[in-house]
């Protein structure tokens, strides 16, 4: 859809039915030559002012200044809100902002990989004057939230006839080709957009772009939140333009706000695109050249000897100290990438480039492998630069003490055998901790350390009891059976089998996004994405160790060599490695012992030391559940023919061995990726019944020095 306008979104704009009159022709004129004064624009308040004099309200003066010029050939009213002459040789007509597009997208959740788009709009602007508008609904394929209907008014009966972004994509390349967009958070609609592009193997836009978020933080003093509408309100676009939550709409107020800000930023001092773009642009200092990155201080002769095989690389001091260790599917290009690093790139691994002096790796068969021995030297050698593994005994669980006649919901640092529920361990302590703190403020259950094991525990009520935030056990005010109830709700909803309190927060979400409370409504949607991420991580654990036993065949870093790993109640119970040579019945006989020692340890359990790595296996078996290389063992021993797995080891052939190559999880980053907004989780190896892994000799010679 095209459409060509004068005016801004939401206010009259073009021509208007009534012929002006004589007295209108004088103040036509009497507007042109202030305008012409003021060096060829002028805000249109500024002018209501001086066309009629200033007394009264602007905005009971301002629809007759605009019947007034609405027909006249030498004014125009701007995108931005000021009027501009027109076709006036001589007269400067130029603006910081000569010609771009506005971009907003309408989407499914905040996540491009996952969530789709369900409304683009982009509007081409030149002069300040809106000259082409493209917008579309888009059928996303995927439901649209209750909340987002809500905001935006798309719903799925919306976009249930409207066309696939497959059929819109190359007229959305066709209006974006070449120009500068701008966006408000514009890096959210690029992500988008270039996620939709990825899916039909389009290459990525990379045009240069302005942040109307960033321009105003640096432009607007005492911004505390610098959403849209409230830059919008600031800069006195008229509120009809941002009433509606849809991407024409917030589009168009996008175009008056950067505008705005680049006739203030014009004021400042910066009149160039080049200079608004260093304005309103990520805060961030890449290397100016190569003096200030890693190949300036890295001697090249560390890359010789490197393989392009999946690995681990471990990075040593002047004192051959490993002061950082990292896994790779493919250890040259990793290792080559610190090259072209910028030194000081993060304040995490400032310094780290300077003080490598040597690099050894370690070859893996698989990128699994690779990451679980990532994880597990990590953990014996504590690399300074490596704080993603380093603080896993402080994941903290969630408490509900059932055996108390009045049970509370908190947070714990370790498991005991003292009769509660204990939920995770989970790696996001803060996630851990909202969750806990927004079941205390939800749920009426006490969060007192009473033991209420005797009578001192009764009376004296504390200020939970008058704010009506605890049923008030303490006075005998509670029902037994009506909190005991709650507690089993909460129990439940902590171990992923109810959603009550989503549905609680849910309702709230929408009050709030009909009530336009966006305030309240994003601090929901945080609570929720925290919640959200403790019950998943509790279902993936559960899951994983509730989950099949396994026999993993893995490729060895010899063709002719496999790997095995026995997978039990989502923990590596054994790894070793079988050669093709080897007879079937002698690696029917090493897993017949392994399977025995199992049965006589009994269930493992998933502590702060095995969390990351049954988070890790239900990940990556998740993702290549149905490979023929996952062997699912039965619950009875007796049931269990090894001879005929064993058999089957080297039926499935290199070929076969092909993973799913989508990213499990990084150690280095600790981000999962393709996860709804569940825990960040990592991989950590604890053998108890078969081999451990073998790392360099060198590696395990300097840690014994170390020791000792």
């Amino acid at each position: 859809m095209d459409t060509r306008v004068s005016g801004t979104e939401g206010e009259p704009s073009g021509p208007v039915p009534a012929a002006p009159s004589h007295d209108y022709l004088h103040l036509a004129r009497r507007a042109e030559a202030f305008v012409r004064d003021q060096g060829g624009s002028a805000p249109e308040d500024a002018l209501v002012g001086h066309v009629f004099g200033g007394t009264g309200s602007v905005s009971l003066w301002r629809p007759l200044l605009r019947q007034v010029l609405g027909n006249d050939e030498h004014l125009c009213l701007r995108a931005d809100g000021r009027w501009m002459l027109t076709n006036v040789p001589g007269i400067r007509t130029d603006i910081p902002l000569s010609e771009f597009v506005a971009v907003d997208v309408e989407t499914t959740g905040l996540r491009p990989v996952r969530q789709r788009i369900t409304e683009v709009a982009i509007i081409r602007y030149q002069a300040g004057v809106e000259v082409e508008r493209f917008v579309s609904l888009c059928n996303p394929r995927q439901l649209i939230p209750a909340y987002i209907a809500k905001l935006t008014g798309i719903t799925n009966e919306l976009v249930a006839d409207a066309p696939d972004f497959s059929t819109i994509a190359a007229e959305v390349l066709s209006r974006v080709d070449g120009q500068l967009i701008i966006g408000h958070n514009v890096s959210f609609d690029v992500s988008f957009l270039n996620a939709e592009l990825h899916r039909l193997d389009q290459p990525k836009l990379i045009n240069e772009r302005i942040d109307t978020m960033e321009l105003a933080t640096r432009l607007l003093t005492g911004v505390r939140k610098p959403s849209l509408e409230a830059i919008a309100r600031i800069l006195g676009i008229p509120a009809e333009s941002r009433r509606a939550h849809r991407a024409a709409a917030d589009a168009a107020v996008t175009a008056q706000v950067a505008l705005r800000l680049a006739e203030m930023a014009q004021e400042q001092g910066y009149t160039t695109v080049d200079q608004l773009k260093g304005l309103g642009g990520p805060r961030s200092k890449p290397a100016p050249d190569g003096r200030n990155r890693g190949r300036s201080i890295m001697d090249r002769s560390m890359l010789s000897g490197i393989p392009s095989r999946p690995g681990v690389y471990l990075m040593r001091d002047a004192y051959d100290r490993i002061i950082y260790i990292g896994k790779a599917k493919n250890l040259r290009e990793r290792v080559s990438s610190y090259y072209s690093q910028p030194l000081g790139y993060t304040r995490k691994m400032d310094g780290l480039l300077e003080s490598i002096t040597r690099i050894e790796v370690e070859v893996a068969g698989s990128e699994l492998e690779a990451l679980m021995l990532e994880s597990q030297l990590i953990r014996r050698y504590q690399p300074r630069y490596n704080t993603a593994l380093r603080s896993h005994e402080q994941y903290p669980f969630i408490r509900v003490d059932i055996s108390n006649p009045w049970p509370r919901v908190m947070l714990a640092k370790s498991r005991r055998d003292d009769g509660a529920r204990y939920f995770g361990p989970f790696r996001s302590a803060t996630s851990a901790r909202k969750t806990v703190d927004l079941i205390n403020r939800i749920i009426p259950l006490r969060t007192c350390t009473r033991s209420f094991r005797d009578a001192r525990s009764y009376g004296s009520p504390c200020l939970e009891l008058d704010l009506g935030r605890c049923l008030g056990p303490c006075v005998a005010r509670a029902d037994r059976d009506t909190y005991m109830s709650l507690v089993r709700n909460v129990v439940s909803f902590l171990d992923g089998q109810d959603d009550a309190l989503y549905q609680l927060l849910w309702s709230g979400l929408e009050e709030a996004a009909a009530k336009l409370d966006f305030e309240r409504a994003a601090r929901i949607r945080q609570e929720l994405a925290s919640v959200n991420s403790i019950v998943a991580a509790q279902r993936r654990l559960r899951d994983a160790i509730e989950g099949s036993n396994l026999l993993v065949v893995l490729p060895a870093t010899h063709p002719d060599e496999r790997v095995l790993l026995l997978v039990v109640n989502g923990r590596v119970w054994a790894r070793f490695t079988a050669g093709r040579s080897e007879r079937a019945d002698v690696m029917a006989d090493r897993l017949q012992l392994c399977w025995e020692r199992l049965r006589r340890h009994g269930r493992l359990a998933v502590d702060h030391d095995h969390v990351d790595e049954a988070n890790l296996l239900g990940r990556w078996l998740s993702v290549n559940a149905g490979h023929p290389a996952l062997m699912t063992l039965p619950e009875a021993a007796m049931d269990v023919s090894w001879q005929e797995i064993a058999g089957g080891v080297f039926s499935i052939g290199l070929d076969d061995l092909v993973f799913d190559q989508r990213s499990v999880v990084d150690v280095e980053t600790g981000q999962a990726a393709a996860d709804a907004v569940g825990d960040r989780t990592l991989a950590v190896v604890g053998m108890i019944g078969g081999e451990d892994y073998t790392a360099p000799a060198e590696v395990y010679e300097h840690a014994s020095q170390e020791s000792s």
